[in-house]
C-alpha cells in the first residue's frame, strides 16, 4: 500500500472545495433573489465551510480524506463503495415508503414513484452494462 499521494490526484484536491464554492455562490444569489437574507449567508458559510473543512483535513484525516474523494489505495475505494451501497439502500428505503404514501393518498405517478423508477430502472440498465464489461474483460 502506497503512503505517498498519487500525483495524478493533485488536481483533485482542490475540486471539493471549488464545487462548495460555486454552489455556496449559486445559493447566494438564489436566496437573494428570493429576498432571504438571512439564508443567503447561512446557506453559503454552510457550504463553502464543509469544504474548507473536508480539504484541509484531508491530509491528517481518514474520513475527510474519504469525502474529498482521495481514494488512494484499495481500502479507501471498498469504503467508498460500501458507503455509496448503503447511501443507496436508505434512498430506496425511503422512496418506497413515499411510493407507499402516493398509493394510499390515490397519487401514484408523482414524484416518489417518478425517482423510484428512475432508481429501478438506472440499477437494471447498470447491472447489464457491469455484467456485460466484467464477462468481456475475462
Amino acid at each position: 500500500m502506497s503512503t505517498t499521494p498519487s500525483t495524478a490526484r493533485t488536481p483533485m484536491r482542490w475540486a471539493v472545495l471549488a464545487v462548495t464554492l460555486v454552489a455556496g455562490v449559486v445559493m447566494a444569489v438564489v436566496m437573494a433573489m428570493r429576498g432571504d437574507i438571512m439564508m443567503a449567508v447561512l446557506l453559503p458559510a454552510i457550504s463553502i465551510g464543509y469544504g474548507l473543512i473536508v480539504t484541509l483535513s484531508a491530509s491528517r484525516s481518514d474520513v475527510a480524506a474519504q469525502l474529498s474523494g482521495h481514494e488512494e489505495d484499495e481500502r479507501r475505494q471498498l469504503i467508498n463503495l460500501r458507503a455509496g451501497a448503503t447511501t443507496a439502500n436508505v434512498l430506496v428505503a425511503a422512496l418506497l415508503c413515499g411510493v407507499a404514501y402516493e398509493l394510499a393518498r390515490d397519487e401514484l405517478g408523482g414524484p416518489f414513484t417518478m425517482l423510484s423508477a428512475l432508481g429501478g430502472i438506472t440499477y437494471i440498465v447498470a447491472s447489464t452494462a457491469y455484467t456485460r464489461a466484467g464477462s468481456s474483460a475475462a
